[in-house]
Formats: C-alpha cells, sequence, structure tokens
C-alpha cells in the first residue's frame, strides 16, 4: 500500500512539474506569483498543521505549487509539517487562474480529525487574473468557519488583482 502511495505521489508531482507557466524560450514579459501561509507560530500551527493560499492551475494546467511542495517536504516525518512557500514566474497575459485556499497537515489522519471536528477549513475557484508586466503578486485568503475566501493581491500596493473566490 505505501509503495502505491509514493508511485500515485511522484506520479503526480512530476505530472505538474512539466508545465512551466513560463515556456522555454518564451520572450514576452512576466509577472512573479507567490502562495502565501499563515500560523500563529510562523508557518505551521502547532507544528502539524497550517493553513495555505496558492495558485494551483494557470489555464487548466496544474502546476507546482505549495501545498504540492508542503506534502514532499513533510513525507516520512509523521505529524512534523515542513512548509515550502512556493513562487514561479508567469507570463504577463491574461489567464484563468485557479486559487485554493485551505488548512493542511502532515498526515491525513490529523486532517481527517479536523475535518470530524469542524476546524478545517478550504475553498477553491478559478478567476480572471491580468499580471502587469514586471509585476509582484502574492495569493492571500482567510480561513474561517463560514466566510473563507482566497484572491490574489499586488505585493507592492496590497490592492486585490484579482476578484475573491468566497466560500459558498
Amino acid at each position: 500500500m505505501r509503495r502505491v502511495f509514493l508511485l500515485f505521489l511522484v506520479a503526480n508531482l512530476f505530472g505538474c512539474a512539466t508545465y512551466k507557466p513560463v515556456p522555454e524560450g518564451y520572450t514576452g514579459a512576466v509577472a512573479k506569483v507567490t502562495d502565501s501561509g499563515y500560523s500563529e507560530n510562523g508557518y505551521s500551527e502547532g507544528g502539524s498543521k497550517a493553513q495555505l493560499f496558492a495558485l494551483t492551475e494557470i489555464n487548466d494546467h496544474r502546476i507546482m505549487n505549495s501545498f504540492w511542495a508542503s506534502a514532499n517536504a513533510s513525507h516520512g516525518q509523521g505529524f512534523a509539517l515542513t512548509i515550502v512557500i512556493s513562487d514561479r514566474q508567469v507570463p504577463a497575459e491574461p489567464m484563468k487562474a485557479t486559487l485554493r485556499a485551505s488548512h493542511t497537515t502532515a498526515a491525513p489522519i490529523h486532517a481527517i480529525a479536523s475535518q470530524l471536528a469542524g476546524t478545517f477549513y478550504s475553498v477553491e475557484g478559478t478567476v480572471d487574473f491580468s499580471p502587469k508586466p514586471n509585476g509582484k503578486y502574492v495569493v492571500k485568503g482567510e480561513l474561517r468557519k463560514g466566510g473563507s475566501a482566497v484572491w490574489i493581491e499586488d505585493a507592492e500596493t496590497g490592492e486585490p488583482a484579482t476578484e475573491k473566490i468566497v466560500e459558498k
């Protein structure tokens, strides 16, 4: 069973790593989008649970993001969660951006327990995003009961660059 899980994880990681938002040979303008995370003690809530806000797809293509990078970094560490905040360059042109805000844990059983306790929140959706050339953006969000949201904001001005995806 463990071998099947590892094979699935590796296939997903390498499957997403093959799509590069900025393809080789691209000569147009680019922007930078950075995921983010929040907790009360650094990046991890008590060392085993954190909140992540990430860009997960561009124009229906899965890309490397903080959820996958953190899962990979935490593999084999039991309940110890290692958070990895991802960033990437994207073409400075209109796109469909899929965003996700969610709690994440090092161990699946912890996620299940949090869901049963009603303390595991998540929201995901797709927005139109038109990054400016050389722009710097951060995926931001908030996770709370009945009010989770995720969006992209301009890193320099703090102003939203996309509409907010709000839990319904």
